[in-house]
C-alpha cells in the first residue's frame, strides 16, 4: 500500500490518503463513501501513532476502493499528476546515516583530487577516509552507535519541487537514499520512502567533523517522497534498483544492495539516546554510483532530476538558476556557471 499526503488543485488543505490504481484519494473520502471506520486515519501523525491497527483500517478502505471503482466517480479520485504530493508523513525528525561505504570511499577520492593542496582540509579528508576504511567496532555485547547527522527541519519538502541554487556553490549534487519511517513501539517500521539529500560539494570538505551547514542545510534541500510504501509491498528493501535521470536521460544507476545495516540497527542507535517519535525519518546513506561526487559529473542550473527507486516510485525536483551572483568556488570554476557570477566593473 502507498500512503500519501497531498493537496488537490486550488485547495490549501493537505489531505491524508492512499494511491488507488494511479489515483490519489483521501481516507476521509473513502470512509464517507464506504461506511467503514476511519479511526486513526485523520492525519499521518494519527496513523503512525495508531499502528498496527491504523494500517489494517487503511487496508480495508484501500481494498474497498479497489473493489468499488464505480462508487468513486465524480471527483473522489484525483490523478496523481494533478495533485501536489507533500512529504508522505509529517516529519518529527530527520536523520542521515552513512551506511554505504563505497559511496564514502568514492567521495574521499573526489575530495582528495580537489583538496590535495589545501593544508586545512587534506588532514580532515585523510581522517575521514581512515574511519571509512577501518570502522570502529564495539566490544562484544555493546551496542554499535552508527554515525549520522541531523538534517535541517526547515528545508524538508515533498515531490516535484523547485530547489534554489545556493549562491555559495558551483558544485551542486543530489544524494538518492533509501529512508525508513518510524511508527511506534508496536510497529517500529511504518514503511519506506525515497530521500534526496541535495548537497553542495565544494563547500563540504571544510565542514568535515562538524555539522554540514552550508553543504546540506540549503532551502528545500531535504526531499522526501513520493509515498510511504508499507513494508509488505517493498519486500526486501536491500535489493531495489535505483536510477537517476537528468533532463530526461539516464545519468546514474545503482542499487540498495550495498547498505550495510538494517532498520533495526538504525533505530537501536537512536533509541539508545532518546525515544523516537512517530514520524522520525532515517536515511540509510547515499546509493553508490548515483551522485556527481561518485562520478565527477555534477549538476547545472535548470536541470530536472528524477530519482527512481524500484517499488518506491519517483521523486522529482528542478534546480533553479541562481537568484544571486555565485561566488567563486574553491574548486576549478565551471564554465556553465560563468553567466551567474558577478561581473567586475
Amino acid at each position: 500500500m502507498k500512503i500519501i499526503r497531498f493537496t488537490a488543485p486550488g485547495e490549501a488543505e493537505t489531505q491524508f490518503g492512499c494511491v488507488v490504481d494511479g489515483y490519489a484519494v483521501s481516507f476521509a473520502t473513502l470512509a464517507a463513501l464506504s461506511g467503514e471506520a476511519a479511526d486513526s486515519l485523520g492525519s499521518s501523525g494519527d496513523y503512525l501513532a495508531g499502528l498496527p491497527g491504523s494500517e489494517a483500517r487503511a487496508r480495508t478502505l484501500h481494498q474497498w476502493a479497489s473493489d468499488h471503482p464505480d462508487r468513486l466517480r465524480g471527483g473522489a479520485l484525483l490523478p496523481l499528476d494533478a495533485v501536489r504530493l507533500e512529504t508522505p508523513v509529517e516529519v518529527a525528525s530527520l536523520f542521515d546515516f552513512g551506511l554505504t561505504p563505497r559511496h564514502l570511499e568514492s567521495s574521499c577520492r573526489t575530495w582528495r583530487r580537489f583538496e590535495r593542496d589545501d593544508p586545512a582540509t587534506a588532514p580532515l579528508i585523510a581522517l575521514f577516509e581512515e574511519r571509512v576504511r577501518k570502522p570502529r567496532t564495539p566490544p562484544s555485547g555493546q551496542l554499535e552507535l552508527l554515525s549520522h547527522y541531523k538534517c535541517n527541519m526547515n528545508s524538508i519538502v515533498g515531490d516535484d519541487v523547485d530547489v534554489p541554487w545556493p549562491w555559495y556553490t558551483e558544485y551542486l549534487d543530489v544524494e538518492p537514499e533509501l529512508a525508513v519511517v518510524y511508527g511506534n513501539l508496536d510497529q517500529p517500521i511504518a514503511g519506506y520512502t525515497i530521500f534526496n539529500d541535495v548537497s553542495a560539494r565544494d563547500v563540504q570538505p571544510p565542514e568535515l567533523g562538524r555539522s554540514f551547514f552550508l553543504a546540506k542545510d540549503m532551502a528545500r534541500g531535504n526531499q522526501l517522497g513520493p509515498c510511504l510504501v508499507t513494508a509488505d509491498e517493498v519486500g526486501n528493501p536491500f535489493e531495489l534498483a535505483v536510477r537517476v535521470d537528468v533532463n530526461g536521460a539516464e545519468r546514474f544507476r545503482g542499487s540498495t544492495s550495498e547498505i550495510i545495516r538494517d532498520a533495526n540497527a538504525v533505530i537501536a542507535t537512536l533509541e539508545a539516546v532518546a525515544p523516537l517519535l512517530p514520524g522520525s525519518v532515517m536515511g540509510f546513506g547515499t546509493i553508490p554510483d548515483c551522485t556527481g561526487l561518485d562520478n565527477g559529473d555534477f549538476l547545472s542550473p535548470g536541470d530536472e532530476v528524477v530519482i527512481t527507486f524500484e517499488r518506491l516510485g519517483r521523486l522529482r525536483c528542478r534546480l533553479l538558476e541562481p537568484a544571486a551572483p555565485v561566488q567563486p568556488s574553491r574548486w576549478p570554476h565551471r564554465q556553465e556557471l560563468d553567466r551567474f557570477r558577478r561581473q567586475s566593473a
